[in-house]
């Protein structure tokens, strides 16, 4: 299961820091639109915030975005569409 809060926070343009765990590394892409740290490892979660609180605008824009794109593959729409193609045995919409 995908986590619902890194999705919102993709969804509302944020660059994301998070555990390099569970699912959370299939929405987070390290240095894209924002940085994993090994869970438990403070000193790597200190440094992955300094890096997006301290990030130039240009690059902060660059991971809004990324977040952006990176979370319409989780489009209710898309999500509804992708459901009823299985049930009806029908291809899976692109």
């Amino acid at each position: 299961m995908q986590s619902i809060a890194t999705m919102e926070a993709m969804a509302s343009g944020l660059p994301i820091v998070a555990a390099d765990a569970v699912a959370l590394p299939h929405l987070v892409h390290d240095g894209e639109n924002g940085y994993l740290f090994p869970p438990g490892d403070v000193d790597a979660l200190a440094d992955r915030l300094t890096r997006v609180l301290t990030a130039a605008p240009e690059e902060r824009r660059r991971m809004q975005q990324a977040s952006l794109d990176g979370v319409i593959i989780h489009d209710i729409n898309r999500t509804l569409d992708t459901f009823e193609a299985l049930y009806r045995g029908e291809p899976l919409p692109e």
